[in-house]
Order: C-alpha cells, then sequence, then structure tokens
C-alpha cells in the first residue's frame, strides 16, 4: 500500500482532515473511530442523503464526519479509513456521478492490491430508478469493487427505488436502521451516551450578522463560489415552435457568447447556475422571513461539529445580501425534505402546527404518505411550506442549513464552435455558407460589397478571413425545452433553470461553466446512428454541424470516405416531434446536410390513426439501420431516460433479427458489446 501513499501523498486532498488518521478517538489498532460519510451526487440528492444519515447517526451517539464527495479524497486517504457509510447515485445509463468519478477511476487501476482496503468496513446505499435497464449499476459496481479490493460491508447493499410510491425512502429508512444496529453491534465502542443537550440538533452554518447593506458594486461579485465558472453574455433568445403550441410545449434556443479565454468542442455540455425569480424571492425574505433584501450577513461553517470545519462551503468567504443568498445559493422553490419539516417542528408553538410538521418529519409509513400527499405529488416547495405553516420560524442559521442547495443544470450545447467563428476555417465556412446563404445573415457576419475579382467562394473566403472574432465567434446554441406542469389537485408550476433561460433578454449575463459530455465526433470514414427526439437533438445537432464542416474541408478527396457516401452508407438521423407544424425544431436547416446524412423524422400526434415514434421508423428502415451496424457505424441515443433509450434499444435488437437473422440473445449481446465498448452511447436525462 505504501506504493499509492507515495503516488497520492503529494495530491491536494480536500476537506477531509475529519477522515485522516489521528484525528478521531482510535482504537486499540490505531484506526480512527470516526465514521466517515461518502456520496457520489449528480443532482444532490446522495449528498443529501449522506448529511440525513449524518445527522441520524450523531443523534444515536455516533462520531459521523461531515459527508464528503468521493473525488474530494484520494486513495490514501480511502485506505487509511475504518468505517465509512457511503451513498452513490446512478446517471445516464449506468454511469457514476461527476464527482466520484476520479476516484472510481483510480480505484479501477489493475495494480491495486487485493489487500488495499482490508481495515475498511463499509455500508452502502444506492440511489436508482427501476425504470433503467442498469438500475443502480453504480452502487452494484462499486461495492463489489470495494469487496474486491479487501474491504468488507457490515450490512446488505441497500438499493433506493424511485419508482416506489415514497421514492428512495421506502428502502431508506428500514435499511438505515438496521445498519445502525449492525454498527453498534460488532463495534459498540464507537456508541457513546447521549445527554440531553448533545441530541439537540447542531447547526451546519453560523451566520454573522454585518452593519450597513449591501452596495450596488458587491453585487456583481456575488456569484456561486467554482473556479471554473464564468459569465456568458446572451447574444438572442427565440422561441422555436408556433405560438400555439408554445402554449403547450415551448422549446427555445438561447445564443450564448463564451467569454475570451473559454473554447469547447462539439458534444460538450455548458453548465447553467440558474436564479429564483426576484418576486419569490421578495416575498419570501420580506414577507415570510420579515427581514431586508439588502441585509448583510456572512455564512461560514460551524465548528462544533466532529467534521464541522472540513466540509466544502456552498457560500463564499464574503458579505452577502438576503437578495443573493435566496437567490442563488439556496433553492426556496425546491422540495423540501424531511430533515427541513423537523426543523421547522422545533420552532413553532402552535399545537396543530408543530403536530403536523413532527408527523411529516417521522418515518413511519403514515407518515410517508401524509408527506408524500402534502409536498412530494404536489411538489410543494419550501417557501410554500412556510407559508403554510406560518407560526415556524426558525433563526436563520439554521433555516439556512434545512433549505435545499441551489443546484446548477447542466444542457447539451446545440452547436459546434467552427458554426460561428468563421476566420478560424475561411474557407470551409465560405463552402457551408455558400451551401446555405441565410447563415451569413443569421451569423450576423458582415460581409461587405466591392470591387473583387474572382470566384464568389474565393471573395467569400477573404471577407471571412478578415472578419474578426467577436461575440459571435464564441457563440453557442442551448435547446432548452421549457417546463410546466399540472398537480392532480390544479397547481400549476414550472422548472426553475428553464424559466430563468426563458425570462434573460439579450445583453443579460449567466453564470457557467464548461464539461465534457458523452459524445463526440469519430472519424469520419466511421458512419453515425443518431437517434435524438424532442430536445436531445442538441448534441447531435452539435456533431452534424462539425462533421459537414469537416467534410467540406476535405471536399471529398479522401478515397475511403469518397467510396462510403459513394456506396449509399450516409449518416443516419432519427428525430421525433409532435406536430411538423408545431415544434419541428430547426426545421429549415436539416435539408443543408442531405448530401451525407439522410433524416428521418418521426411527428408522433400528426397521424389519426396512430402514435409514431423514433423507434417506429428504425424498424421501417432496418435495412439502413444494419447496413450502417456492419459498417462499424457508432449509435448515439440522446434525450429524455425513460422510456425512450430502452425502446430503442428493442427496436435495433428487432431489426438484427429481422434484416440478419439474429435470434434475440446474439443481438442483445451484440448491442451490449457495443456499449461496453463505447460504440452505443446514451446521453439521456430526467
Amino acid at each position: 500500500i505504501a506504493k499509492f501513499r507515495s503516488h497520492f501523498g503529494s495530491r491536494d486532498v480536500r476537506n477531509v482532515m475529519a477522515l485522516e488518521l489521528g484525528d478521531g478517538p482510535h482504537n486499540t489498532n490505531g484506526a480512527s473511530d470516526v465514521v466517515a460519510l461518502l456520496y457520489g451526487s449528480q443532482t444532490g440528492t446522495a449528498e443529501e442523503v449522506a448529511w440525513d444519515l449524518a445527522r441520524q447517526g450523531r443523534r444515536k451517539g455516533f462520531q459521523c464526519a461531515d459527508p464528503v464527495a468521493l473525488n474530494d479524497i484520494d486513495f490514501s486517504t480511502l485506505s487509511k479509513l475504518r468505517l465509512a457509510l457511503i451513498v452513490v447515485a446512478t446517471t445516464g445509463q449506468g454511469d457514476p456521478p461527476l464527482n466520484m468519478r476520479r476516484l472510481w477511476q483510480e480505484m479501477l487501476w489493475a495494480s491495486i492490491p487485493k489487500t488495499a482496503l482490508c481495515q475498511l468496513r463499509f455500508a452502502l446505499f444506492g440511489l436508482g430508478d427501476s425504470h433503467y435497464r442498469e438500475f443502480n449499476y453504480t452502487a452494484r459496481k462499486l461495492h463489489a469493487r470495494l469487496q474486491g479490493l479487501g474491504a468488507e460491508p457490515f450490512v446488505r447493499l441497500g438499493l433506493g427505488d424511485d419508482q416506489h410510491d415514497f421514492g428512495f425512502e421506502q428502502e431508506l429508512d428500514p435499511w438505515a436502521e438496521m445498519m445502525w444496529t449492525e454498527l453498534a453491534n460488532f463495534s459498540p465502542q464507537l456508541q457513546c451516551v447521549m445527554d440531553a443537550a448533545s441530541t439537540e440538533e447542531c447547526c451546519r452554518y453560523e451566520v454573522q450578522e454585518l452593519v450597513g447593506e449591501t452596495r450596488l458594486q458587491e453585487m456583481a461579485q456575488m456569484l456561486p463560489s467554482h473556479t471554473d465558472c464564468f459569465e456568458s453574455m446572451v447574444l438572442a433568445n427565440r422561441s422555436l415552435c408556433t405560438e400555439a403550441h408554445a402554449q403547450i410545449q415551448d422549446v427555445i434556443n438561447v445564443r450564448l457568447a463564451l467569454p475570451p479565454g473559454q473554447s469547447y468542442s462539439a458534444g460538450d455540455v455548458l453548465v447553467v447556475w440558474p436564479r429564483a425569480d426576484p418576486e419569490l424571492v421578495r416575498r419570501f425574505v420580506v414577507e415570510t422571513l420579515d427581514l431586508s433584501l439588502q441585509k448583510r450577513v456572512r455564512i461560514v461553517l460551524a465548528k462544533d461539529g466532529v467534521g464541522g470545519s472540513n466540509a466544502p462551503s456552498p457560500f463564499p468567504d464574503m458579505p452577502l445580501s438576503m437578495e443573493e443568498i435566496f437567490s442563488a445559493y439556496l433553492d426556496i422553490s425546491a422540495v423540501p425534505t424531511r430533515h427541513f419539516f423537523h426543523v421547522l417542528s422545533l420552532h413553532t408553538d402552535h399545537e396543530l402546527h408543530k403536530q403536523k410538521l413532527t408527523e411529516f418529519a417521522s418515518r413511519t409509513v403514515e407518515a410517508k404518505d401524509a408527506l408524500y400527499e402534502y409536498c412530494k405529488s404536489e411538489r410543494r416547495s419550501a417557501a410554500e411550506v412556510m407559508w403554510d405553516f406560518w407560526t415556524a420560524r426558525p433563526p436563520l442559521a439554521e433555516l439556512l442549513g434545512a433549505l435545499p442547495l441551489m443546484r446548477p443544470r447542466r444542457y447539451s450545447i446545440a452547436s459546434c464552435p467552427g458554426w460561428y467563428c468563421p476566420s478560424r476555417a475561411p474557407q470551409d465556412a465560405a463552402r457551408c455558407w455558400l451551401s446555405r446563404p441565410l447563415a451569413v445573415t443569421a451569423s450576423h457576419v458582415p460581409i461587405t460589397s466591392g470591387c473583387h475579382n474572382g470566384p464568389v467562394e474565393s471573395v467569400l473566403t477573404e471577407q471571412l478571413a478578415n472578419y474578426c472574432d467577436g461575440q459571435i465567434g464564441r457563440a453557442l446554441d442551448l435547446c432548452v425545452g421549457i417546463v410546466k406542469f399540472k398537480t392532480k389537485t390544479g397547481r400549476e408550476g414550472h422548472g426553475l433553470c428553464s424559466e430563468f433561460l426563458r425570462r434573460t433578454k439579450e445583453g443579460a449575463t449567466l453564470h457557467c461553466s464548461l464539461e465534457g459530455g458523452s459524445l463526440s465526433l469519430p472519424p469520419l470514414e466511421v458512419p453515425l446512428i443518431m437517434i435524438c427526439p424532442g430536445t436531445g437533438l442538441s448534441p447531435c445537432r452539435a456533431l452534424v454541424q462539425e462533421r459537414h464542416v469537416s467534410i467540406l474541408h476535405r471536399n471529398g478527396h479522401v478515397a475511403a470516405e469518397r467510396s462510403r457516401f459513394a456506396n449509399g452508407i450516409n449518416d443516419l438521423l432519427f428525430l421525433g416531434f409532435r406536430h411538423q407544424n408545431g415544434d419541428f425544431l430547426y426545421g429549415d436547416e436539416w435539408h443543408t446536410f442531405e448530401a451525407w446524412l439522410q433524416v428521418h423524422i418521426a411527428f408522433s400526434r400528426d397521424h389519426e390513426d396512430c402514435k409514431v415514434y423514433v423507434q417506429d421508423i428504425i424498424e421501417k428502415h432496418g435495412e439502413q439501420v444494419c447496413k450502417l451496424l456492419d459498417a462499424g457505424a457508432r449509435v448515439y441515443v440522446c434525450g429524455r431516460s425513460h422510456p425512450m433509450p430502452s425502446q430503442v434499444f428493442d427496436a435495433l435488437s428487432e431489426v438484427l433479427q429481422v434484416h440478419r437473422g439474429l435470434a434475440a440473445k446474439e443481438a442483445a449481446a451484440k448491442l451490449r458489446e457495443m456499449q461496453r465498448i463505447q460504440h452505443y452511447v446514451c446521453d439521456t436525462w430526467g
């Protein structure tokens, strides 16, 4: 193990002092008795579960460290742990969350000894959705790998399922009780006798009140503190749907300009940090909390917990106004957790309110059912709960620790960089835009008229080469579906980030960062099959644009590629929308690529006798699909994660059976092998 400690020892290991040897009580073997809490979370749910377990453990007398992301420790730190509670979610089609992928890759090194984690005893709970084929795949893989490296589970693997009426909590609650019992049984010295004072809830934060109000010049700096974030300017914001369809379901195209020094590739993801509705924030702060929007405080992590000073803070080390706290850092429009109801129940003298809040916070089946009906099925927000229980007003420090954090939203970029940056490749841009003249005006490129000699392409190339990249040269597109919903009782609501983007005006700025995506463009000789209903077309539109520019650049002079297209092995794109005259996204663009791309479109609601989806037109064009699969095509499936990806998999399996004579098991095995080697990739959400 010393080899690995030497390798990882030079790394900056953040927020793990409470997990290191020597930071807590020790048993006779020298290992720390602090229970480490680790999580891998994509949307924040696994992180909240880890915090919930930490609070439970402390109430039961265990020394539980503050939870940290798996990426915030290295393998050397992991190998020193004696006890760990781990909560992980599964994203996409069986992928681990971003904030655990680095450590997961380190754990997969073949050279790690099989006894590297022999002193670790652990409990692992997974968050998943049984609608997916890869139900809780990340938890299952991590559980097996930990055991393969010598770690020993002290309780069975817990697998939460979002499809249950009570969600993952249906499995979490009995699993947690069993886990705490087992932990106390095999290591009773970990549990100490708690007095009444020590069982009180510890505040996660301390609030330091400041004199005076926030100056306007400070406001621009008060943004979520992430080192890779930057501000992007909105260049345009338009609906892609007809006015009538937009009343039912709108989709917008938001064009943004990246700041100097930022760049992206086709297939990348833009991370957007939303802000709450200003009127909601005003009502919550002024009317509910009876505070001024400009009241300033500094929020620091409390230092009285087992690991309180070591966990990262979501708040920057600077004064913040109430307006900024509840606009950018805490999500008062999110559905709250049970812990939120528990905190409210501690701070009301109203007998009926206390009784009901205590019921919602408890873990009985009846309480879960009541909470589901009141809060979860109705998507009732934290702000609305406080309006309903108007007598419950906890101190600000406790409220901040109980409210959901503001989480960023991720959008696949719907354009390639060369499409809006003509001076980087002027000849390619000239060829592309001569094939589609509207692109010139759409991109706001100042093509000037004058006395130029020579072919039109040469003239256009010269002018594009002289074009100085401004904001449009760093532009990108986002294709965003506007989320609206109505509950069974008729309450209407909307998605936080999509509504935030819909409200943005030209010239406004967004707080963003860039991430690598799941998809990338293979070499030109490799065919593509892209299946992307609705706004799932975003990454595929970027790849199509990138491939189009590449083909124009090569100009058909590569023999292998000329042979592929000449033999009719064109790329395939399957799109799906409701109505051709309603939500045909980017409908005027697809003919641009007809020389090398066959586009097949399913308009599901335009047929009187049936609905037609992408999986139906895949089967209709099954011979074309099989021809590309025979030629080694990559398959990219993008869109909502249920049920479309499973239906597409079944459709591809069906065409292999019909057109290539494979048995059902053989067809499925072929597709599974393509998935294993990343030739069949699902980029899905929801």
